[in-house]
């Protein structure tokens, strides 16, 4: 569902809340909350869902990239450059484990 969807979806919700307000439906009402508390969840969890993805993807491409420059070191130890860039990416990916840990228990917090 894209934002404009998901914004008329909220926006209908809340119509009907006011209208269950107006005719003093206290039942409907508290559908209408349930529904939409319902509708953020899943949202924050499609939202989780893809950022851990796209951090997994982010994580595979720079452990290529590391065994990629391994090799390049293999080749040529003493280049420098070969040894500086091992490093940056040693440290991009325990920041991504920190990303990826993160996001994940904020989804495990979130579900329960």
């Amino acid at each position: 569902m894209n934002n404009t969807q998901t914004n008329l979806c909220i926006n209908d919700y809340l119509d009907l809340y006011l209208l269950a307000k107006e005719i003093k439906d206290e039942t409907w009402q508290q559908e209408i909350l349930a529904a939409l508390k319902t509708h953020q969840n899943r949202s924050f969890e499609e939202k989780q869902s893809a950022l851990v993805q796209e951090i997994w993807e982010d994580f595979k491409q720079l452990n290529e990239d590391i065994s990629f420059t391994y090799r390049l070191i293999q080749e040529e130890p003493t280049n420098e450059q070969f040894h500086a860039n091992l490093r940056h990416l040693r440290e991009r990916r325990i920041t991504l484990s920190r990303e990826l840990y993160l996001a994940k228990k904020q989804y495990v917090e979130h579900t329960q």
